[in-house]
């Protein structure tokens, strides 16, 4: 029998994969029984011989071919090549089984996919399990409802009898996108955290790596804008809760005070967006670089070079042993907020430009 399963999720391609070994694999022998080929310099021929061969004290034997059709590509002979394979799997015994895998990563992947004629052949073989795995949308449905995503974290807590808040659901979404993969691990991170508790979006914040990424942006933010209140309070909460370090703080802080440097240079020039994107190595027209800009323009240049040599001092206190690195970084951002209170009202910009 073949089986042909192809499409961009990966994910589920590979789930899939271990369901039919499994299913397969009633007598522990399968995997004796199992012929993995590379598709490149592969014959008709070869495949046959592996396809036709019975499995030997066992019931059941496996062929497994990943990227066959992608490797052999578009041309009008391929099918004509391969006509003798397509012949022979129909008529194969029960216990043969070939597994065709095409993993389509990408726009690209999937239009040359589509492209090829040993593809469109390769669903058309009568009895064949042809299963496609397309990736899923992180779009809210229809009426405010959940996405695809979404879902899929839901029914798979369910299936595995986790206990999951949708709106924990909804932010792990929000923070992981549709990768599958990693969906899949943190969910199993967040039940055993719980321990037979429903996972709640606390639980997400705290421990999905994405979180904390997101949280020590903001922290680095509410610092170099001058919101002490707001950095000293979350940047305690992530140093007991989380990985990170004094140093790692102040390290992003230096990094996003000499983007706001240079930035506030560029702004006192008139350089327009794009000149300050590509100063910074910022994507034109992104959020990062709007929050950025915006930082420089509301510090001015004189507040972030102020800020930036405070950064130089606080470092140099800390490797010098006059400072523990905490004290160091919590002293900074208390400067940092009276350099932003007192700073000069932002210069307008040359003329000329």
């Amino acid at each position: 029998m073949l089986h042909y399963y192809f499409g961009a999720d990966d994910f589920g391609m590979r789930e899939a994969h271990h369901a039919l070994r499994a299913e397969l694999d009633t007598d522990a022998m399968l995997d004796t029984n199992t012929s993995s080929l590379a598709p490149r310099g592969l014959t008709p021929g070869v495949l046959i011989q592996h396809a036709t061969t019975m499995p030997f004290l066992a019931s059941a034997r496996l062929v497994v071919v990943e990227g066959l059709a992608s490797a052999l590509g578009g041309g009008r002979n391929v099918v004509a090549e391969w006509q003798p394979f397509l012949a022979v799997l129909p008529d194969l015994p029960p216990s043969n089984h070939v597994l065709l895998l095409e993993a389509v990563a990408g726009r690209d992947a999937a239009q040359s996919l589509g492209r090829s004629a040993l593809h469109r052949a390769l669903r058309d073989v009568p009895g064949a399990d042809v299963r496609e795995f397309r990736e899923l949308s992180t779009r809210g449905g229809r009426g405010g409802g959940p996405s695809e995503v979404t879902r899929w974290i839901l029914d798979r807590a369910a299936h595995r009898e986790i206990a999951l808040d949708q709106r924990a659901a909804n932010r792990l979404v929000d923070l992981v996108g549709a990768d599958l993969w990693v969906l899949a691990s943190e969910l199993e991170k967040l039940a055993r955290y719980a321990e037979g508790r429903a996972i709640a979006v606390a639980d997400v914040d705290l421990l999905t790596p994405e979180a904390r990424e997101e949280t020590i942006f903001e922290i680095v933010d509410a610092a170099v804008e001058g919101r002490a209140a707001d950095a000293l309070l979350n940047m305690r909460r992530n140093l007991e809760h989380g990985s990170d370090t004094p140093l790692r703080f102040l390290a992003m802080i230096a990094r996003q005070l000499r983007g706001m440097v240079r930035a506030a240079e560029l702004l006192e020039a008139g350089a327009s967006p794009d000149e300050i994107a590509s100063a910074t190595r910022l994507a034109a027209g992104s959020y990062p670089l709007r929050k950025l800009t915006g930082q420089a323009r509301t510090a001015g240049l004189q507040a972030s070079e102020d800020g930036l040599r405070a950064v130089e001092a606080a470092d140099h206190a800390i490797k010098t042993g006059r400072l523990t690195d905490l004290l160091a970084l919590e002293l900074l951002v208390l400067q940092l907020a009276g350099l932003m209170r007192d700073r000069a009202p932002a210069r307008a910009p040359r003329r000329g430009r």
